[in-house]
């Protein structure tokens, strides 16, 4: 999956400002589907159907100084009736208990929505920790998501020590984040080839796709990246 919803919470740059273009190159590199929210699944999104549609319902702008908080800007019956396959949100944990509180209530009335719509829930799942305990803290915010009703989850890379146990405990296909494109693009498809053969169910990537010099290009190879893999 290709992400474009940063143009929300960064602001139109960085490869994002003219929408039209980055989610015609994601199209044209056979992504399996993109993730964008509503306004630019209206205004920019190519017609046609062999890539899906998953419109994210979670806002966070940055110019909202020190908030890590997610608020539901969309809902899924809005989703449906604009064309989407699925929806996505995003539930980050530890930041504080009336948050995290909401958070999970968000969740659970969402979930209930998609199931009786139909509609697959994406859910990005996070957990603010310390380094030493991301990767426990990462499995835990998984788990939660499935239990409370994802469909598939998002999350960072644990670390490779523990994909396999990721994949055994989430319940749910777990797809992890590209993140930021601090290194090589050679280096980070090796590392997508690598995660895969774990079991993990695809990659959900961003930066790395439409702030290539390439993106369309780009898409091809995650796309062949993720595709041509053989499970360990």
């Amino acid at each position: 999956m290709v992400a474009v919803d940063h143009s929300l919470s960064r602001g139109p740059f960085g490869g994002v400002a003219d929408m039209r273009s980055v989610l015609h190159h994601a199209v044209t590199g056979g992504a399996d589907a993109v993730i964008t929210h509503r306004g630019a699944a209206v205004r920019a999104m190519p017609i046609q159907r062999q890539t899906g549609l998953i419109i994210h319902l979670s806002a966070g702008p940055a110019l909202i100084k020190g908030d890590q908080r997610r608020e539901l800007a969309c809902d899924p019956e809005t989703a449906l009736s604009l064309g989407a396959d699925a929806v996505s949100m995003q539930v980050t944990l530890g930041i504080d208990s009336r948050t995290d509180r909401d958070a999970l209530g968000d969740l659970g009335r969402v979930a209930a929505s998609c199931d009786h719509l139909g509609l697959p829930l994406i859910v990005m799942s996070y957990a603010v920790a310390s380094m030493e305990r991301r990767s426990r803290g990462t499995m835990h915010a998984v788990r939660i998501a499935a239990e409370l009703g994802a469909d598939v989850v998002k999350t960072r890379h644990p670390g490779l020590q523990y994909l396999s146990e990721l994949v055994h405990t989430a319940m749910v296909p777990v797809v992890i984040a590209g993140g930021a494109s601090s290194e090589p693009w050679s280096v980070f498809l090796d590392t997508v080839r690598h995660t895969m053969r774990s079991g993990i169910a695809g990659f959900c990537v961003g930066r790395q796709v439409f702030e290539h010099s390439d993106p369309t290009e780009a898409t091809e190879r995650l796309r062949e990246a993720v595709h041509d893999v053989h499970v360990e």
